[in-house]
């Protein structure tokens, strides 16, 4: 099993190279409001993760509103993983 830390790496990873960010994604950054993700982006993030821990995911569930940080996509995806 993965740890959250890990999770949370993976979340960064995936999302800075979806943005195609040079600079760290950090995990207070919200998709939209603080890093410019559209409607794409997440389509893309969404493949990225799935490829990350080998699972198809509910991107409604990783989506949910309020709009997620960075941190909470990775709590999100290590609870999909897990079956929690």
């Amino acid at each position: 099993m993965k740890t959250a830390e890990e999770f949370r790496q993976i979340v960064r990873q995936a999302v800075a190279e979806t943005l195609r960010r040079k600079e760290p994604v950090r995990d207070g950054q919200r998709l939209t409001a603080d890093l410019g993700a559209e409607s794409i982006d997440r389509i893309d993030l969404t493949f990225r993760l799935e490829e990350a821990v080998q699972k198809a995911l509910d991107e409604k569930v990783l989506f949910a509103e309020p709009e997620p940080t960075v941190a909470d996509l990775a709590e999100r995806l290590q609870r999909m993983v897990e079956g929690r």
